[in-house]
């Protein structure tokens, strides 16, 4: 494993790589933008380097049923397209990061899970931008390198949850639901 340099100065931190271009993306326009990158650049949503579709139906429901509740984070995401940014035609563009969240989402919009018991066409009411939008991020990355740099910087450092870390935290808000109850109404 190569040590970690060490700094002694912000200003001599190197940077990360990051997108140079954002826009919000309602969800009930997602389809229509997503043919535009497959029409125009050529998009490649099914890259190499992401991983396959890994997340259970329970987590594209918790997902959706997350934003649709007013969830902020989880809602960027990461693209690469060369020359984005130039006059001349771009290369093409790649889905870095996302592929989990379109597909939940795509499978929500496609009446093929629900959210909060209800089928997508089964509400009575429109989808608005403020409910429901991911922030495409674009970057102009010229190299393959560069892109998996990207991804790696943002994929390698967190642990994921195990389940029982995840059971751990459930038992406890079940206990102190439970103490709540107990407060609330007390024994005469």
């Amino acid at each position: 494993m190569t040590p970690m340099p060490t700094y002694t100065r912000f200003e001599d931190i190197p940077q990360l790589l990051h997108a140079n271009y954002e826009c919000t993306v309602p969800w009930n326009h997602l389809e229509m933008m997503l043919n535009e990158y497959h029409k125009d650049y050529e998009c490649d949503m099914d890259t190499d380097f992401q991983r396959g579709h890994v997340w259970t139906e329970a987590q594209q429901i918790a997902y959706v049923e997350w934003i649709l509740r007013g969830g902020r984070s989880g809602r960027d995401i990461l693209w690469n397209c060369p020359r984005w940014n130039t006059s001349r035609r771009a290369g093409q563009m790649i889905l870095v990061d996302g592929k989990q969240r379109i597909h939940a989402v795509l499978r929500f919009l496609h009446n093929e899970i629900p959210a909060f018991g209800t089928l997508f066409n089964d509400y009575k009411d429109r989808l608005t931008m403020t409910m429901a939008s991911f922030t495409f991020c674009v970057a102009d990355l010229p190299t393959r390198a560069q892109v998996l740099q990207w991804y790696l910087q943002f994929n390698a450092g967190g642990t994921a949850h195990t389940p029982e870390e995840i059971e751990r935290v459930k038992a406890l808000l079940e206990a102190e639901q439970s103490n709540s109850t107990q407060q609330s109404n007390p024994k005469p």
